[in-house]
C-alpha cells in the first residue's frame, strides 16, 4: 500500500469523524458553552500532542517559522473555533454538515491564490455549483428556526467564516509542512493558542461558572479533543503533504453525507425543500470536483 492510498484512507476516516462532529458538538454544548468547549478542547489536545512530541522525539518547529505560525494559530485555533461552535449552536447539525462544501470552494481558491495550484474549467464549474448550494442552504433557512437552532441564518454565516479559517489553515499549513514535522507543527499551533484559552478557563473557574459535567458531555469533549483536534488534523496534514491541498477534497463527500444523515435520523433535523435542493447542489459539486481531480490524476 503506497503513501497516496494511505493518505486517501486517512482522509475518509477523518471526514467520517468530522461529519459526526457537528452532532457531537451540539450535544456537548448543552453543558459546555462555545468558548469553554473551545478552551477545554484545545487544552486537552495540546497536552496530548506535547506528550506525543516529547515521547516520540519529533522535532520542534523551525525558528524562522514560529512567528508566522502564531498567526496561523490565531486564525484557526481561536477565531475558527469560536466561529464554528457559535455557528453550530445557532443552526442545525444537518445544515452545518452540508455547508462543508464551502470549505472546498475556499480551499481551492486559496490554493490557487497562495500556492498557484491549477483550476480547470470543470473545477471552476463545480466551485460555482457548490457556492450556489451553500447560498440556498442559508437563505432557505430564513424563518425556519427551531428550539435547537434559534438563528439558522446567522449560524450558517458564522460557520462559513469558520470554514474560511479552516481552508486557510489547510492551505497555509501545507506550506509550513513542506519544511516542518507534522506532529511538531500541530503541537506548536495548539500550544500558542493557549495564550487565549487559558485565561478563558481561569475565568470560568474563578467566577464559579464552570458547569456541572455529565458523562455524555465528557465523552463529547474527549471526542472533539482527541479525534477531531488530533487524529483528524494529523490525517489531513499528512494527506496535504502527500497529495496536495486541493486533491484532499476528493473524498470530502463523506463528511456532509455522514453528518447530514446523523442530523436527520438521530437529532431529528427537519427536511425542507431548500435543504434538499442545497444538498443536491453540494453533492453535485463534490461529484464534479472528484471527476476533475481523477481526470488530472490520469494525465
Amino acid at each position: 500500500m503506497n503513501n497516496k492510498t494511505l493518505a486517501y484512507i486517512g482522509l475518509i476516516v477523518a471526514n467520517i469523524a468530522w461529519g459526526a462532529g457537528a452532532s457531537v458538538s451540539k450535544a456537548t454544548m448543552a453543558v459546555f458553552p462555545p468558548a469553554l468547549l473551545s478552551a477545554l478542547q484545545i487544552a486537552i489536545a495540546s497536552v496530548v500532542l506535547l506528550v506525543i512530541q516529547r515521547r516520540g522525539g519529533y522535532p520542534a518547529v523551525r525558528k524562522q517559522d514560529r512567528w508566522p505560525m502564531v498567526g496561523l494559530s490565531m486564525v484557526m485555533n481561536v477565531a475558527g473555533f469560536l466561529l464554528g461552535y457559535v455557528g453550530i449552536a445557532l443552526s442545525l447539525a444537518s445544515d452545518i454538515s452540508l455547508l462543508v462544501i464551502a470549505e472546498v470552494v475556499f480551499t481551492a481558491l486559496l490554493a490557487r491564490w497562495l500556492l498557484r495550484e491549477h483550476i480547470d474549467r470543470a473545477r471552476w464549474l463545480s466551485l460555482a455549483v457548490g457556492a450556489v448550494g451553500a447560498v440556498i442552504l442559508i437563505t432557505g433557512s430564513i424563518g425556519n428556526n427551531t428550539a435547537t437552532a434559534p438563528n439558522r441564518v446567522l449560524g450558517g454565516v458564522l460557520f462559513l467564516l469558520d470554514l474560511l479559517c479552516c481552508a486557510y489553515y489547510t492551505v497555509r499549513g501545507g506550506v509550513f509542512l513542506a519544511r516542518n514535522d507534522t506532529v511538531g507543527m500541530m503541537t506548536y499551533v495548539n500550544l500558542v493558542s493557549l495564550v487565549v484559552w487559558v485565561p478563558v478557563l481561569l475565568y470560568y473557574l474563578v467566577t464559579g461558572q464552570f458547569p456541572t459535567v455529565t458523562t455524555a458531555s465528557v465523552v463529547g469533549l474527549l471526542y472533539q479533543s482527541l479525534v477531531t483536534s488530533v487524529l483528524c488534523i494529523f490525517l489531513s496534514f499528512y494527506a496535504v503533504k502527500v497529495i496536495g491541498a486541493t486533491a484532499t477534497t476528493i473524498v470530502l463527500f463523506v463528511q456532509p453525507l455522514f453528518g447530514a444523515l446523523i442530523g436527520v435520523t438521530i437529532l431529528g433535523d427537519p427536511i425542507t425543500s431548500s435543504g434538499i435542493v442545497g444538498a443536491v447542489c453540494v453533492f453535485g459539486a463534490i461529484a464534479m470536483s472528484m471527476r476533475s481531480q481523477l481526470r488530472e490524476g490520469q494525465q
